[in-house]
């Protein structure tokens, strides 16, 4: 449990600065595009922890999928990028997501084995939850058509994974569920 503390502590710290920084200055669309390539990084190293230390084939499916279909979109916004001869930039709210990813790797790192799968799940629930909302937002502001044809063909994944973690998460947490 006070690993879950310490992650809501965390979770609520980026929220809070998701909604103050979004509302003082509007991201550039370099920058958005930088903080979409360091959740895909997020995503793909949790995933990745998860395919090592699961025990559940149904949590190993779901880290399957997250890997590869994060790398996919990492490899759609390379692409991009490349094709408009650009670079993503680096901002606060990228910086803090990075901070939270390095925190998150290091909670999944140290959880039992017992609530392994719990404690990966409930992060991929928070950190889904908030940044399909933080992505809506960058689909609604970006002026390039290139970004936002990205950010629109790129939210479905996310939302499907938020969506399978939550169900999985619900699974996990009936009782008599063995683990």
């Amino acid at each position: 449990m006070n690993i879950r503390r310490v992650a809501g502590a965390w979770l609520l710290f980026l929220a809070s600065t998701l909604c103050a920084y979004g509302q003082d200055a509007r991201l550039s669309d370099a920058q958005i595009v930088g903080i979409l390539s360091v959740a895909n990084q997020a995503e793909v190293a949790a995933g990745q922890i998860a395919l090592r230390r699961t025990r559940s084939r149904s949590v190993q499916s779901f880290a399957v999928r997250v890997v590869d279909e994060n790398r996919q979109v990492y490899q759609e916004t390379s692409d991009m990028l490349r094709r408009l001869g650009a670079n993503a930039q680096r901002s606060d709210l990228s910086d803090t997501l990075t901070r939270q990813s390095r925190d998150d790797l290091a909670m999944l790192d140290e959880a039992d084995d017992y609530s392994f799968d719990q404690t990966y799940l409930a992060r991929e629930v928070d950190f889904l939850g908030r940044f399909v909302k933080t992505l809506d937002g960058f689909i609604r502001t970006t002026t390039n058509p290139d970004v936002k044809t990205l950010l629109v063909r790129s939210r479905p994944a996310f939302t499907f994974h938020l969506d399978q973690a939550h169900r999985l998460l619900l699974v996990l947490d009936r009782p008599g569920f063995g683990r």
